[in-house]
């Protein structure tokens, strides 16, 4: 049970990273035209640790918490791991529907 756990959490998180290349691209060109102004992608009272106007460092966060789980198999770290992930899959969701050419 817990391979294919870690399985699909591997293929989320790398689904994730290539989405979020996409949208910090996007995001770039956004910011050029002065078009993104804000200063974080979540606010301080999410999941996350991190804080950052990209989606890289959401993402590096989720993979440094997938390493931890996997070593340690705890079952607090994996609910906030999938939060985590849930959230990030969202509100990717919700960019690309608002920024696609």
């Amino acid at each position: 049970m817990t391979k294919a756990i870690e399985q699909q959490l591997i293929e989320n998180i790398s689904v994730i990273l290539k989405k979020s290349l996409t949208a910090d691209a996007t995001l770039a060109d956004l910011r050029e035209q002065k078009k993104a102004g804000f200063k974080a992608i979540f606010t301080a009272d999410s999941v996350f640790t991190s804080s950052a106007d990209t989606f890289q460092p959401y993402v590096e966060e989720v993979a440094d918490d997938l390493l931890q789980w996997q070593t340690s198999k705890d079952q607090t770290q994996l609910i906030n791991l999938v939060k985590k992930i849930e959230q990030l899959y969202t509100v990717l969701a919700n960019f690309e529907q608002s920024y696609t050419h």
